[in-house]
């Protein structure tokens, strides 16, 4: 299991700007609902295109005509044109070269909607083996343009303690096994965990709310 990043491991950090949380969370959320991608100030960072993931290729993906099909492979559940672009042996995309993405014009909606401001958001870290991403996680600097921000950033990270401390309690395999999953799930279940004084549900019950609101994040995709 991940452990939240603690305020100490940002005291000897270079920060980076973030951006203003609110209008982060309203693209983030835009982008889970396949309207747009987001906007990453990545500067020279490369974390993403290093880091041992696999890259989804959608049907609409221009990359689908580009990428060697040596490097592709099934995606269990789906069938072609959806493929996966898998990573080579030092973690590396195999679209990576000489420092960058050789096909940056032309990268998958995957790589579009990628935004490692997510677990900073989530109070998560990528992986043990994304220290890159690590790195620029702890970097991450949100700015808050009113405390009702500040108090939605507080509900994600609370969100996103529940599901980890309480995976257990969820339908096997309804929990996302790694960060990223945990992290997208919080943001779309945050509402729940916004203080109130309303009385605290039973682990049940928050449960099922959890799993409730995350059904109906995924269903206004359509509307």
């Amino acid at each position: 299991m991940n452990s939240f990043m603690q305020t100490s491991t940002m005291d000897s950090t270079e920060l980076i700007d973030a951006g203003p949380f609110g209008r982060w969370l309203v693209q983030a959320q835009a982008a889970l609902r396949g309207r747009g991608g987001m906007h990453v100030p990545c500067g020279e960072c490369v974390g993403c295109c290093t880091s041992h993931y696999s890259i989804l290729l959608r049907p609409d993906d221009a990359a689908l005509d580009i990428v060697p099909a040596s490097v592709l492979s099934a995606v269990p559940g789906m069938h072609y044109p959806h493929a996966k672009m898998n990573p080579r042996g030092d973690g590396t995309c195999p679209m990576f070269n000489a420092g960058r993405c050789s096909i940056y014009a032309q990268r998958p909606q995957t790589c579009l909607d990628y935004d490692c401001r997510v677990f900073a958001a989530a109070g998560l870290e990528a992986g043990q083996d994304k220290p890159v991403i690590n790195r620029r996680i702890r970097e991450w600097k949100f700015s808050y343009e009113s405390d009702a921000e500040r108090a939605l950033h507080r509900a994600i990270q609370s969100a996103a303690r529940f599901i980890q401390h309480h995976a257990d309690a969820f339908p096997a395999g309804w929990v996302p096994r790694v960060p990223a999953g945990v992290a997208v799930l919080a943001l779309k279940v945050h509402h729940l965990f916004i203080t109130s004084n309303q009385p605290v549900a039973s682990i049940a019950d928050q449960v099922t709310a959890v799993m409730q609101a995350s059904i109906a994040f995924d269903q206004s995709n359509t509307l």
